[in-house]
């Protein structure tokens, strides 16, 4: 395995983490501030950095060649001392990265799925009519609309 293009390959996909990190940070804002408009307008972008991220991964799949199947820790006790300490660097600030792109995707989550609860909350209210044509609103549970669909 040549250990220095590993790590320049490193160097490359640690750049696009950070921008997709950037991007998350973006988005997270968006989806917090209500500005579904731009979040809108910016899903080309998420879906270019999504197709980035697997080339990516199909070159690092290349350069490890027989290696492919070694984690990122087993490729570092592989390494040369020379490589090691270079090699845990871009670990350390991977694993970083790609944790704090989980907790700003988890946190995106929650906040559209509270939301998403409180619309369900509100189109559950259903307008319901008596024989004299006098209306009502009527909370109706998920089995109750579904049953009459």
């Amino acid at each position: 395995m040549d250990y220095f293009k590993l790590m320049r390959f490193f160097n490359e996909y640690i750049t696009h983490y950070h921008e997709l990190l950037d991007f998350e940070y973006k988005k997270l804002d968006m989806i917090n501030n209500d500005r579904i408009e731009e979040l809108s307008n910016i899903l080309s972008v998420e879906q270019a950095l999504i197709m980035k991220t697997n080339s990516l991964e199909t070159k690092r799949m290349n350069i490890l060649g027989d290696d492919k199947g070694l984690t990122f820790k087993e490729i570092i006790e592989s390494a040369p001392i020379s490589c090691k300490k270079r090699l845990e660097e871009q670990y350390m600030d991977l694993s970083e990265c790609v944790a704090k792109i989980k907790e700003l995707n988890d946190m995106a989550n929650i906040i559209i799925t509270g939301r998403l609860k409180r619309v369900e909350k509100y189109t559950a209210e259903l307008d319901t009519y008596n024989d004299k044509g006098d209306v009502k609103t009527e909370h109706a549970s998920k089995s109750s609309i579904y049953k009459n669909v």
